[in-house]
């Protein structure tokens, strides 16, 4: 009998951990949004080096769409870019925004080498 209480509880305990490991917590679905406290240089890409799209003026907001491990937020800045897709379509600013710390934990981490191949891709 006791073999058989014990048997019945491992397996409901499995049961519960195959039910708990399918459930997945929801993705936010509220955007990062980021405003910027100053004027900013908004670049093609997370680079100083590369050259400048223009400048974000300080309170203006936008969603951030891509970050790199070094401080670089990625957006779309909303202008026409024939032929730009993906990580190529991004602008770029070194975060001196406000921006809820939480909120870049769902924003995708991207590398400049993958940046740079989006763009070379779209033949920019």
């Amino acid at each position: 009998m006791k073999v058989r209480s014990f048997l019945a509880i491992v397996s409901a305990l499995l049961i519960v951990g195959v039910f708990l490991a399918a459930c997945t917590p929801p993705a936010s679905s509220e955007p990062c949004m980021f405003a910027a406290n100053e004027d900013l240089t908004v670049y093609r890409l997370p680079d100083v080096s590369s050259g400048v799209f223009g400048t974000m003026s300080s309170g203006d907001t936008y969603e951030a769409l891509a970050q790199t491990a070094d401080g670089w937020v990625g957006f779309d800045p909303g202008v026409a870019q024939a032929g730009n897709v993906g990580l190529a379509r991004h602008r770029w600013i070194l975060l001196n925004a406000t921006v809820s710390p939480s909120c870049l934990a769902n924003v995708e981490v991207v590398t400049l080498a993958e940046v740079q191949a989006d763009v070379d891709a779209s033949g920019g």
